[in-house]
């Protein structure tokens, strides 16, 4: 790559600023080399999902984490909190109605907020 670089700086930057076309060809193709480098998108981003086994024996083995917090959504989907012990890690799950289980994020230091008591809402 090195080499590319010192090819480029030495011998086709110095012609091509002797020929306008020939730079501005050279503009092109690193154009169109710059369009066609992949990107991420949201619409390509995807969940991971594993059978929902395996994926706790995993979070369990590796990581410590076990589940501190459930709930049910709306389309009835499952939504879990696993963490470590001493809160180091942390991954919510998503279980889909169809027993899909995938991750939808994960990180570090959790910290546990324990709710209100009932009527007091600070």
């Amino acid at each position: 790559m090195t080499s590319f670089i010192h090819y480029a700086r030495q011998i086709i930057l110095p012609r091509a600023a002797a020929h306008p076309f020939l730079l501005f060809i050279l503009v092109l193709i690193c154009m169109a080399i710059f369009l066609m480098l992949p990107r991420s998108t949201d619409a390509s981003a995807q969940n991971v999902c594993f059978e929902r086994a395996a994926l706790i024996k995993h979070l369990s083995g590796k990581f410590e984490e076990a589940p501190v917090a459930a709930g049910l959504a709306a389309n009835g989907s499952m939504v879990e909190v696993f963490s470590s012990p001493d809160g180091n890690t942390w991954t919510i799950v998503l279980t889909q109605p169809d027993g899909a289980t995938c991750v939808m994020a994960s990180g570090e230091s959790w910290i546990g907020v324990k709710p209100p008591k009932k009527g007091k809402i600070s």
